[in-house]
């Protein structure tokens, strides 16, 4: 091998390396290692370990055997840690699904205090309101000398000093923030900082490279894994579309226009355009659902069988006596981004399609569908989408999921061969970063490797 480009994907459930040698155009397959939630004895955290991530990732790059030039980070946004004067994390990083902010103080949550104080609600689990409601539940390190996200501080980490820009796809999920211009909404941020003299990340130039490593491989500022999945994932970014189904599910759409859907999200892409994307709160998470009960009906019944074999029973249930279209299943089991409150529901049911395989399709095609409804409101941006680019373990292990894409879209799909889409994305943006690639010429790495 010759020398390589290193994507990292520090996600919720794994942290993942991706290793691409261009000189042989070959992309190794993704190792990874686990990264477990930390408790913290609170009810409403969801955390885990800044110093066990860091290790997690020196143990994967002291797995590659090549040259490094390049790293790039990306994977799971929104949360915060914090860190002191050096630059070490001095707390818990605290992930998008804690619920800290939903916690009353004084009689009212921290959610809703901010949008009282300034008109803007935030979710749960984005940054900026997850430090405001440290700071009104006294969790605020006292050493703290500032917070960032898990990917800046392992990008911060590596290059062996606290870093002050991040990627407008990382800013954003911090919340407040505007895409267009790239920049925090100034009344949010002195209510949340408490303060005008204290300074909040800026934005860096797309492809820029933050640092060096103590070896001098190039680091770039880090990228959200949406945008790394898609630079990683679509070769012909105008007539494709990208649906990835993880536990929940994800379409994107690339467009130089600023206005999108107010049911979708407006995000920045690498200085090229923007994202339109709709993401749902369940998609394999609402299939694990059903898989639940028919796993606790077999067992109340004496059967004793794996997890993998209800998943195989399913399969086979919904391809062999399964009626598409039979059941509906409206798959919102916890809610939507615009409908918090909104349920699920299965229906009609008359006397004959209330079957497990109809169940089973209409599971995945409710999933399916409410990905294609953004579609629709997305109007020409979507009318112009001629394939779609399907990703995650759902569309490559199940062929309900593809046939599913395949009936709703009416499009071609293209199940990605990448083991990781946004870690393959990233060591593409460390290879442009130093000037190993252009962009035309990533796209036509794009349209061979995902393929292979």
């Amino acid at each position: 091998m010759g020398m390589v480009h290193v994507g990292l994907d520090i996600g919720t459930t794994n942290i993942a390396m991706v290793v691409l040698d261009l000189e042989a155009g070959r992309l190794l397959p993704a190792i990874s290692l686990a990264n477990p939630q930390l408790q913290t004895g609170e009810l409403y955290s969801y955390a885990q370990d800044p110093h066990a991530i860091e290790q997690a990732v020196r143990t994967l790059l002291g797995k590659v055997s090549s040259p490094i030039v390049s790293i790039c980070v990306t994977g799971q946004v929104h949360g915060i840690l914090y860190y002191d004067a050096s630059g070490l994390a001095v707390s818990p990083l605290y992930t998008w699904l804690d619920r800290r902010a939903m916690e009353q103080v004084d009689g009212i949550n921290s959610q809703q205090l901010l949008l009282e104080k300034t008109g803007v609600l935030l979710p749960s689990g984005y940054g900026l309101l997850a430090h405001y409601a440290n700071r009104r539940l006294g969790k605020v390190p006292s050493d703290a000398a500032g917070f960032c996200g898990i990917l800046e501080y392992v990008t911060s980490r590596l290059v062996g000093k606290p870093i002050d820009k991040s990627d407008p796809s990382c800013l954003g999920p911090f919340g407040a923030f505007d895409p267009i211009s790239s920049t925090f909404e100034e009344r949010v941020l002195l209510e949340v900082l408490g303060s005008k003299e204290k300074q909040f990340l800026g934005s860096c130039k797309p492809f820029e490279v933050a640092g060096y490593t103590p070896d001098g491989i190039a680091v770039t500022y880090p990228v959200g894994d949406n945008q790394a999945g898609f630079f990683g994932l679509v070769s012909d970014w105008f007539r494709s579309a990208l649906v990835s189904m993880g536990t929940s599910g994800q379409i994107s759409l690339f467009s130089t226009n600023t206005e999108c859907p107010s049911s979708m999200e407006l995000r920045p892409f690498l200085g090229q355009g923007y994202l339109h994307v709709g993401a749902t709160l369940t998609a394999g998470k609402a299939y694990e659902t059903l898989h639940d009960l028919i796993a606790s009906i077999l067992r109340s019944a004496g059967m004793d069988i794996s997890d993998e074999a209800v998943f195989d029973l399913m399969k086979k249930e919904g391809k062999n006596k399964g009626i598409p279209g039979a059941l509906s299943v409206d798959t919102r089991f916890n809610g939507s981004r615009k409908e918090p409150n909104i349920r699920g529901s299965i229906g009609p049911v008359n006397l004959e399609n209330l079957t497990f395989g109809n169940l089973v399709l209409g599971t995945i095609d409710g999933i399916v569908d409410e990905l294609y409804q953004f579609g629709l409101e997305s109007g020409q941006v979507f009318a112009a989408v001629e394939s779609i680019v399907a990703t995650g373990s759902s569309v490559r292990k199940n062929l309900l999921f593809r046939e599913a894409l395949n009936r709703k879209f009416n499009r071609s799909t293209i199940v990605a061969q990448v083991d990781d889409g946004a870690g393959f994305g990233a060591a593409l943006i460390g290879a442009v970063a130093i000037g190993a690639l252009s962009l035309p010429q990533v796209k036509t790495v794009v349209a061979s490797m995902i393929r292979s």
